[in-house]
């Protein structure tokens, strides 16, 4: 079975037995090339593509490290860690959008194998516990819808959303349809519903207070 070198899992660790292992064992199964990276820096990102995974030996290090890692990783890369100790610590990394796995040591080949088959099936693969907590600490009730959101029209709220993604006056009255003189028309009664008084505060608003759906 060939392998396709589009499909490449980078583990950031040393040039041990134990990973040299896993990764023989990894590509076997999920068909993707392996390679380490001992040390890792910065320019090394250079060899790593959007759709490349990333695995991160946990053995050994910290918090901090971990963490300037991540922020020297390319962020559209999934990521996971294996060797992560049993303890609290380490629940700070689900704060970071592309971590999608944990495996703690004495996590077996296949388990590995499973787990990470799941995350190439865009799931994440963290324990319920742990998610709980995390849950649990940061989850908080929503801002109050204020009155002036149901005074908008369908209009207003496309313009809004127009605007959130960073669209000039010109592209959405080409988007909509409609002359530029309407888009700032519009612009100018809905800055009076949500009592702003320019678009970057009406951008702000809409962020906080529309439904995702609306400004995304």
């Amino acid at each position: 079975m060939s392998l396709n070198q589009s499909q490449r899992l980078w583990l950031i660790g040393p040039k041990n037995i134990q990973n040299s292992l896993l990764l023989g064992y990894l590509q076997q199964n999920i068909n993707y090339s392996c390679a380490i990276i001992d040390p890792y820096t910065q320019q090394d990102n250079q060899h790593i593509d959007p759709e490349h995974l990333i695995c991160i030996d946990a053995s050994g290090t910290n918090y901090e490290r971990y963490q300037q890692t991540l922020e020297w990783l390319p962020s559209q890369n999934k990521v996971f860690f294996i060797n992560l100790e049993s303890d609290k610590e380490h629940e700070r990394l689900l704060q970071w959008p592309n971590v999608c796995g944990f495996f703690y040591k004495g996590a077996s080949h296949s388990h590995i194998s499973h787990g990470l088959a799941s995350i190439l099936d865009g799931e994440l693969w963290f324990s319920r516990k742990l998610l709980s907590r995390f849950m649990a600490s940061n989850r908080k009730s929503p801002s109050k819808i204020p009155d002036s959101i149901y005074a908008l029209t369908k209009r207003e709220k496309q313009i809004l959303n127009l605007s959130a993604s960073g669209a000039k006056n010109s592209e959405i009255a080409e988007a909509l349809n409609v002359s530029t003189h309407t888009v700032k028309t519009h612009m100018y009664n809905l800055f009076k519903k949500i009592d702003v008084s320019n678009r970057i505060q009406a951008i702000n608003w809409a962020k906080e207070h529309l439904p995702a759906q609306d400004v995304a």
